[in-house]
């Protein structure tokens, strides 16, 4: 445990990097990571009174965020989880206000770690607590933070505040899929950064990780086509040594790329060491076998809840499974009597098969392969008074 001595330097530190506008140097004094923040709690004593310490900061804005910094240093042992997002959450709107007036990229370093220690703070309040408004409150201040950025458009990107929007922005797209509220709500500003990612002056990291976030929001709101070249983008782009990265944003590009029939090969499965389901679901889809397809889907119900693909993987796939499954049928029919056209008891039969549910009638059948070829999925046409369909080569 340090002492009081060390507390006065912290703070006239503080107060230099203020002062200097030393962007590097004030990051490393306002730390967010858990482990920095508990080597930081062991180093210096924080004392009670600690007005008296931080009094001599001229600028009120730069005392406050001194302030509540060392209280939320302070107390995040002692009291509650809610309580020490809070704190962070004021932090936030304080660095806002300073931002707001201030000039340059200079508070950026320290805007990113404490954006990203803000998504960590209400993960841990909603993971504790099954509270989900620490997501909200976190969006909103992330959602002020991105406005004052992106209103810094006079300048070119390297010299302005615009340095930290794909950050942000990602960040915010990332807690806005975790709030009460529909993604768009808070994820429309976010929206607005797309323009900037071609541009140059953004670290590479933070076009990877907007685009994956950007994807992950797409899918979610079944933009598919768009989802799928965000996590292409960012997949191909993640650099080969963040293993752990790439099978990451791997797992949303298997889920996007399956909505539009493309399946992973065993190779690429197999170099990212993904989940043996991904295997199981690959060949169920490709074998046109909903029923086993969706027990796979349930089996692992809270691994792909905890991706956000549940839903969308069990009721985005089944025509295409159905589609798979006529694409056997038609096989089989073509081969047995050289002819694309395909009495619909066999189709019935195929499809009861592969779903398992025995109850389903012509008229349910033949629903199914409206929606196939309405939506392209087939070529063909439907004879209803002849009960056959004819597919297209």
């Amino acid at each position: 445990m340090g002492d009081n001595a060390t507390l006065v330097a912290f703070v006239k530190s503080v107060n230099d990097a203020f002062t200097y506008q030393d962007g590097p140097a004030l990051s490393k004094l306002f730390v967010f990571n858990d482990h920095t923040l508990s080597v930081f709690q062991n180093r210096i004593h924080i004392s009670d009174d600690l007005d008296s310490y931080v009094s001599y900061i001229s600028s009120p804005i730069q005392l406050q965020i001194t302030l509540t910094y060392l209280n939320y240093v302070r107390d995040r042992q002692s009291v509650t989880c809610e309580e020490t997002h809070k704190q962070l959450c004021r932090l936030a709107e304080l660095f806002t206000s300073l931002l707001t007036n201030a000039q340059g990229p200079w508070l950026i370093p320290t805007i990113r770690s404490m954006a990203v220690g803000l998504c960590l703070s209400a993960q841990r309040v909603a993971k504790q607590t099954d509270d989900a408004s620490a997501f909200t409150q976190s969006a909103t201040r992330l959602l002020q933070l991105l406005i004052v950025i992106l209103s810094d458009s006079t300048t070119p990107i390297a010299s302005s505040k615009r340095v930290g929007a794909l950050v942000v922005a990602g960040l915010l797209l990332r807690i806005s899929l975790r709030t009460s509220a529909a993604p768009g709500a808070y994820a429309g500003k976010a929206l607005e950064a797309k323009s900037l990612v071609s541009l140059p002056g953004f670290p590479q990291r933070d076009r990877i990780t907007y685009s994956y976030w950007l994807g992950r929001y797409y899918l979610v709101c079944y933009y598919i086509d768009a989802a799928r070249k965000q996590l292409e983008y960012a997949f191909s782009k993640c650099p080969s040594w963040h293993y752990h990265n790439k099978r990451a944003i791997l797992r949303h590009l298997v889920a996007a790329n399956m909505l539009r029939g493309q399946l992973p090969s065993n190779e690429l499965l197999e170099k990212y060491d993904m989940e043996p389901v991904y295997y199981d679901l690959a060949a169920c889809f490709k074998q046109g076998n909903l029923y086993l397809f969706q027990q796979n889907l349930v089996d692992n119900m809270e691994f792909f809840r905890s991706q956000g693909n549940f839903l969308l993987l069990l009721e985005r796939t089944k025509l295409l499974i159905y589609r798979n499954a006529l694409r056997k049928v038609a096989l089989l029919n073509t081969n047995a009597e050289r002819t694309n056209v395909l009495q619909y008891r066999d189709v019935l039969r195929a499809f009861q098969l592969t779903s398992q549910n025995f109850e389903m009638d012509i008229l349910e059948m033949e629903s199914i392969l409206a929606s196939l070829i309405s939506q392209k999925m087939v070529l063909g046409y439907l004879f209803h008074h002849h009960q056959v369909v004819n597919l297209s080569h």
